[in-house]
This record gives structure tokens, C-alpha cells and sequence, in this order.
């Protein structure tokens, strides 16, 4: 029901702006409604995650570096690299070609997004030195680069003299139907064409470390991102550009505290 009021009453980049702050006004709202604790005092004071993230449009894979600022706080550095993938995608195979790779007929360009920011996350709940489960909240902000790759596909050509032939073309929606597409070609054709789309991004989720071992943390995390672009990506042909992506995600990460 909010999304529907937003629609009718905003344009989309104010829209956007308003989702990146509500996501800012929600990690606040709960970090002041979180019950105070004493701080048990720096035990490590630096701190790296790696991991891997399932979310509602890809993949991707994060890292983060950074440094304890409290017993109970941390500072952090992030890094993300996360595949977009457009809701219509539907993924074809043309049954009278020998070309396994398929394609996405529509498909103008596909999205490779590099998150690069920083956040605060903070323990709400300690593990305790005989282990458990540790909570905490997280929130991070920073910069989005996204790189659009125009889509290149191998066409069936149709000749009296040579027959049936194939050529790799440069998607055009004009011209190429599913039934001259033989399918995707490489998938790093295109590359150095590849569209710069800078932004801004957000992100707020719950952390769960669990274990024994104080050194190395084993972690799973779910939350919110959105990404925010100032000019809009094409990414299907036949729908409007999109400025900004919010996905919902799950994460799976391996940490390591030690001292410096």
C-alpha cells in the first residue's frame, strides 16, 4: 500500500531518495530502542569479514575490513560486488539452434554493481564467553558504481547463395526477433563498452555470529539495500529505466579478529 501511495504521489528519484532515507531513519530508530549495556572493553582491535550474498535480484560477494571502536562497536569498511538481474528476465533457448548459452530476449544490457562505503555495526546482544548467539545491527552508506555491458547476441543470417550463417551482432530491438536470435554470445563481449553509472547506496541488516571461538566468527545476515543511480540504467528494452534497486538479502560470512 506505501509503494502504491509513493508511486502516485512522487516522482521516481524522489522516491528513491525517500527509500534510502527511510532505511537511514530505520537503523536509527533502532539503535535508540536498543537497552543500553556496559562495555566489556576492546578485546581485539581489528576486524575482517568475507562473504558471499543470495539477494531478491543476484548474487554477490563482500568484504569488509575494520576495527573495533568499543567492546560492543565496530567500525567497518565495505565492499561489495553484486550481479542485478531485471525482474522480466525470462531466459530462452531457440530449439532450432545449436547454441546452448540461451538468451534473454528484450535484454539490452546487464548490470555489475561495486558498492564501496562504510557503516557502524553494534552488539546488542553478546555471545558471552562460552559461546551462543551474538546480534547485532549494522548500517552502511556509501557509494555505487554500476556498469552497464550492452548485450551482444549470435544472429541467424539468411542467404540464396551461403544458406543459413551466424554473426554476432549488437542486440537491436528493431531487427532482432527470437526467431533469428541464435543466442547469447560471450559473455565478456562488450566489455570495453561497458557505461559508467555512479550513485549512492544504503544498507541495514541484523548480523548473527555464532560459536565458541572468539578469533573466528562464523556469521549469517539478512537485511535491506538500495542502490540509487543518477542517471538511469536501460536493462530491458521494452520497460523503462530503472534509477535506483532495492533488494532484500541473505548473507554468509567468515570473520577473524586479532590485534595490531
Amino acid at each position: 500500500m506505501l509503494q502504491t501511495y509513493l508511486k502516485n504521489r512522487f516522482p521516481v528519484g524522489l522516491r528513491s531518495l525517500l527509500a534510502a532515507c527511510a532505511i537511514f531513519i530505520g537503523f536509527s530508530s533502532a539503535a535508540q530502542d536498543v537497552e543500553s549495556v556496559d562495555e566489556k572493553g576492546i578485546l581485539y582491535n581489528r576486524v575482517r569479514h568475507i562473504g558471499a550474498t543470495l539477494h531478491t535480484n543476484g548474487i554477490g560477494i563482500n568484504y569488509r575490513p575494520g576495527k573495533h571502536l568499543t567492546g560492543y562497536s565496530y567500525l567497518m569498511g565495505d565492499f561489495q560486488l553484486m550481479t542485478m538481474r531485471h525482474p522480466k528476465e525470462v531466459k530462452t533457448v531457440n530449439p532450432f539452434s545449436d547454441n546452448n548459452n540461451g538468451f534473454i530476449y528484450g535484454k539490452a544490457n546487464s548490470l555489475l554493481i561495486l558498492r564501496t562505503g562504510i557503516g557502524k555495526q553494534k552488539t546488542i546482544n553478546a555471545k558471552g564467553d562460552k559461546g551462543g548467539v551474538e546480534i547485532s545491527l549494522a548500517g552502511y552508506a556509501g557509494a555505487t558504481w554500476g556498469f552497464a555491458k550492452p548485450i551482444y547476441l549470435s544472429i541467424f543470417e539468411f542467404s540464396d547463395t551461403q544458406g543459413v550463417s551466424e554473426k554476432v551482432e549488437l542486440y537491436n530491438p528493431d531487427k532482432h526477433y527470437p526467431d533469428n536470435i541464435s543466442g547469447r554470445a560471450g559473455y565478456f563481449k562488450g566489455i570495453g563498452e561497458a557505461r559508467l553509472h555512479p550513485g549512492l547506496y544504503s544498507s541495514f541488516l541484523l548480523n548473527l555470529e555464532f560459536g565458541k571461538d572468539q578469533k573466528r566468527m562464523k556469521m549469517i545476515e539478512t537485511g535491506a539495500s538500495i542502490d540509487v543511480f543518477a542517471k538511469p540504467v536501460q536493462m530491458m528494452a521494452f520497460s523503462p529505466a530503472n534509477s535506483y534497486f532495492l533488494t532484500f538479502f541473505i548473507r554468509f560470512l567468515y570473520g577473524k579478529q586479532w590485534n595490531k
